[in-house]
């Protein structure tokens, strides 16, 4: 009878113990499998070693820069790529990828499993397509606009609403008064690498971020040195962008402009370049000749009947030119003029100046 019952135990333990054999079986076989499901990449290799993803599968996810394994996934639960977030995070850590994550664009597809996503957000991001944009020297606002809504760079009226607007986010366009186009002078002219998906936002600030390297911490001090303003430096460089065909006379021009500000007899800048710009503004355009009647145009922007400098910059100056109206030569120069040979004729006073316009049949009758 008791030797029934020690029988009856040990088959009932056995039977137990092949139970829990099995049951161990099974759970590791599961979790076996579920791990490879969940860690295989879902999609084939592709001979280079990397993740391909057909065509009609992708679907483009941005991790932002500085992005945590843990921000990560709750990013691809949001866009229903990961069931288990906190699956995703314990083997993001496992398998240490934790910081290997690069921020960027990334190709990704929902056939991907939990290790797919791994690679894939491991490796180099999605570079976008770009393209050259060429911002040219001495255009007006009025002109870019014009410029680079024509070549499908830009929507007119969304462009044209930011140079319309008061932007204090960088130093030099702090104190910018109050006038129609506050960028004008400060969209820096150079070609840009620009991608091709940026919006009007991102071109103009690339501009202005470029403006602001130009524009050195040493100029601010400068431009106090001379009792000027930004605002008033980047006027005068753009004057001097306008009345110059080469760089060579960049530094003379600004001196007979700075003789001027500085000076009672000759108050009046009179340079036919803010005339260009009050018509531009007058919706009336560049001409090739301006004519004495021009010189009657009721603008700000006229210096022959306005004192000191026109309200703003009459167009976007180069580094040379901001430079030269910093630094000018140290001259005896009141007046200059451009024979058509593009070279510049310099002198002291109003005599010599009508002697050399003469000699070159430039002297108004």
């Amino acid at each position: 009878m008791l030797k029934e019952r020690r029988k009856k135990k040990k088959r009932r333990f056995l039977r137990f113990l092949i139970f829990v054999v099995v049951c161990m079986a099974l759970f590791f076989s599961s979790a076996y499998v579920s791990y490879t499901y969940l860690t295989k990449y879902g999609i084939e290799y592709a001979s280079t070693g990397k993740i391909t993803i057909p065509k009609e599968q992708q679907i483009e996810i941005e991790i932002p820069e500085g992005y945590s394994a843990a921000e990560i996934a709750a990013l691809l639960e949001k866009e229903g790529l990961v069931e288990y977030p906190w699956l995703f995070r314990f083997l993001s850590k496992l398998n240490g990828y934790d910081e290997k994550y690069k921020a960027g664009k990334h190709i990704v597809s929902k056939e991907l499993n939990y290790e797919g996503l791994m690679l894939v957000l491991t490796s180099n991001p999605v570079e976008n397509p770009t393209k050259d944009i060429r911002i040219p020297e001495g255009f007006t606002v009025v002109e870019l606009i014009d410029y680079l809504s024509e070549r499908g760079y830009v929507d007119r009226n969304r462009f044209e609403s930011l140079c319309r607007t008061k932007i204090k986010k960088y130093k030099f366009l702090e104190n910018v008064p109050d006038r129609k186009y506050p960028l004008e002078g400060y969209l820096y002219p150079d070609t840009y690498k620009i991608d091709v998906e940026w919006k009007e936002e991102e071109i103009v600030d690339r501009l202005l971020r470029e403006f602001d390297s130009i524009f050195k911490p040493e100029y601010y001090e400068r431009a106090e040195e001379l009792g000027m303003t930004v605002d008033e430096v980047v006027t005068l460089a753009s004057i001097i962008e306008m009345e110059a065909k080469y760089i060579s006379d960049y530094k003379k021009i600004s001196s007979v402009l700075h003789n001027r500000l500085n000076s009672r007899a000759f108050p009046y800048l009179q340079v036919d370049v803010t005339l260009q710009y009050a018509r531009i503004m007058a919706g009336l355009g560049r001409i090739q000749i301006l004519t004495n009647k021009d010189k009657e145009i009721d603008s700000p922007y006229n210096t022959y009947t306005h004192q000191g400098l026109p309200p703003g910059p009459i167009c976007s100056p180069r580094a040379e030119a901001i430079e030269a109206a910093l630094y000018p030569e140290e001259t005896n120069y009141f007046f200059f003029f451009s024979p058509p040979d593009g070279s510049v004729i310099y002198s002291e006073t109003l005599t010599e100046h009508n002697r050399a316009l003469a000699k070159h049949g430039m002297l108004d009758n």
